[in-house]
């Protein structure tokens, strides 16, 4: 046993030592183990208040992928009228994360990896800002009921909170 953890302990220190870190399985190694990994891409068009068109940073189109965490209001879908505030959410989301620009996608260990429409479920984040929380604060959306194990629900649930409280957004206007 000791030959082992010794092995062990030996290779770590050969992986460390050349620069590579590696977590043993089930060791937290960032500040929350339930954000899971980054990427970042880039985004190609902007669908609606919640939903992103976006390739990864050779070109390679990756799908939609649909903002944790939010309900934005519904653009229209022909014979269907837009949901109040729905140009607006979708306009905040352009701003926020513009055509063009390259966002960093985290996923939730809590979530799962896609929707029922087979886009990517994410956290958006653009030049250190959390896009749906964005989103949340300026009242463009909801919360999204249905999920509510979210690592990032406190700060979600606060500024969604604080934007109806305010009248923000759609709140004020719907």
């Amino acid at each position: 046993m000791k030959a082992l953890i010794g092995l062990a302990t030996a290779a770590l220190a050969a992986l460390t030592a050349g620069g590579i870190t590696a977590a043993l399985p089930g060791t937290p190694t960032g500040p929350d183990p339930a954000e899971g990994t980054a990427t970042q891409v880039r985004v190609t068009a902007v669908v609606d208040g919640d939903t992103l068109r976006v390739e990864d940073l050779a070109g390679r189109p990756l799908g939609r992928v649909r903002l944790l965490g939010i309900d934005a209001p519904e653009v229209a879908h022909p014979p269907t009228p837009a949901e109040c505030y729905a140009d607006q959410a979708t306009d905040l989301l352009e701003d926020l994360a513009p055509v063009g620009s390259t966002v960093q996608l985290v996923t939730d260990s809590r979530q799962p990896d896609r929707d029922r429409y087979n886009r990517l479920l994410r956290y958006v984040d653009h030049d250190d800002v959390d896009v749906a929380r964005e989103l949340l604060a300026r009242g463009a959306a909801r919360r999204y009921e249905a999920t509510q194990d979210l690592t990032r629900e406190d700060s979600y649930s606060s500024a969604a909170a604080d934007a109806q409280g305010a009248d923000s957004g759609l709140w004020g206007t719907c």
